[in-house]
């Protein structure tokens, strides 16, 4: 082969490396220019964007709301044969969203997390929610007469002193889903009571996500078999007699990269004052009855950040196991 021969095709090759370069610069820049990375969340690593994520993903932000008032009644109440002062204590601290991937119009989120916070009711803002729940304590006893006191709400809880406590937080977050979570806790003078409710938020859409987004709503009866398999063996597991199946598939359930953990609250699946129960399902087993749509963002979602659980404390700490519903050991594997 002459010299010729050899520059020619070495000359051949650089043209063709040089082109291909080119070519893939051009079809993996937007249109502003911009590489398509993705700056996931708070997180400050980029993330190699898919193919189905229309835009740069931005990070998402929250503020924080943190209210406590107790109540008095003026006048002592008979109990029995004995005269008492009721108490009712209001405490709220809620991470609130503010701007998800840039955008700050939640009107749609907001609604959701109301909802699943007041049960009912149409409110302006948070703040208006807020203040209704506040403005509204709820006694053990009825009573009309009562004044803001200063007693400090974190006493010793008696007979004569409800609670009514909520924590509103993100749980979850990945390119495609911010998962927030309502952990209400209430006491009303017996017991305890406990609920966590959950709401999806796809942060790329902005659209709140349902139970037939997530779940093949044709496949219901297939996955209500799973999810009452999973209850039979907590029911074995905890040897109480009183759980038994649940005719619905749960509403409120927390989605992760390895499982599905569906909460059901106190007399769901058991009786009144056992309190709230978890069971886990692994999306190995939940994959075939997932729709296409959540498929496709579980596939291709590359980044899970857990936010982790929010304790009272203003403090930065690791969140309390004991007290993390998903780590109580209320929940069977699948």
């Amino acid at each position: 082969m002459s010299k010729r021969t050899l520059y020619i095709i070495i000359g051949l090759l650089l043209f063709l490396d040089v082109a291909a370069f080119l070519i893939y610069i051009v079809g993996n820049s937007n249109r502003d220019g911009k590489s398509p990375i993705n700056f996931a969340l708070n997180d400050s690593s980029a993330v190699e964007q898919a193919d189905t994520i229309p835009d740069v993903v931005l990070e998402d932000r929250f503020d924080t709301i943190s209210r406590s008032v107790t109540y008095v009644s003026h006048e002592k109440i008979m109990v029995g044969n004995e005269g008492k002062r009721m108490f009712a204590t209001v405490k709220l601290k809620l991470v609130w969203p503010v701007s998800i991937n840039n955008r700050k119009d939640l009107g749609k989120l907001e609604k959701a997390l109301m909802k699943k916070l007041v049960g009912s009711g149409v409110f302006g803002s948070i703040e208006e929610c807020v203040d209704t729940l506040l403005l509204h304590p709820k006694f053990v006893m009825p009573s009309d007469n009562y004044v803001t006191t200063v007693v400090d709400s974190d006493t010793a809880l008696g007979s004569n002193h409800t609670r009514f406590c909520c924590r509103v937080f993100p749980y979850l977050g990945t390119n495609f889903l911010l998962e927030m979570a309502v952990l209400i806790e209430r006491f009303d003078g017996r017991m305890k009571h406990r609920e966590m409710k959950v709401v999806h938020y796809d942060r790329l859409h902005h659209k709140v996500l349902g139970l037939d987004d997530i779940f093949n709503y044709s496949k219901r009866e297939d996955i209500l078999s799973l999810v009452n398999q999973s209850i039979e063996e907590l029911k074995l597991r905890k040897k109480n007699k009183s759980i038994h199946e649940i005719y619905y598939i749960p509403h409120d359930f927390l989605l992760g990269s390895k499982s599905v953990i569906f909460y059901m609250g106190d007399g769901i699946i058991a009786s009144a004052g056992s309190g709230m129960y978890e069971v886990s399902l692994r999306n190995s087993k939940l994959t075939p009855y997932f729709t296409d749509y959540y498929n496709e963002l579980l596939n291709n979602d590359s980044h899970f950040k857990s936010y982790g659980f929010l304790t009272w404390s203003d403090e930065k700490e690791e969140p309390d196991k004991k007290e993390e519903p998903h780590k109580k050991g209320k929940k069977s594997k699948k």
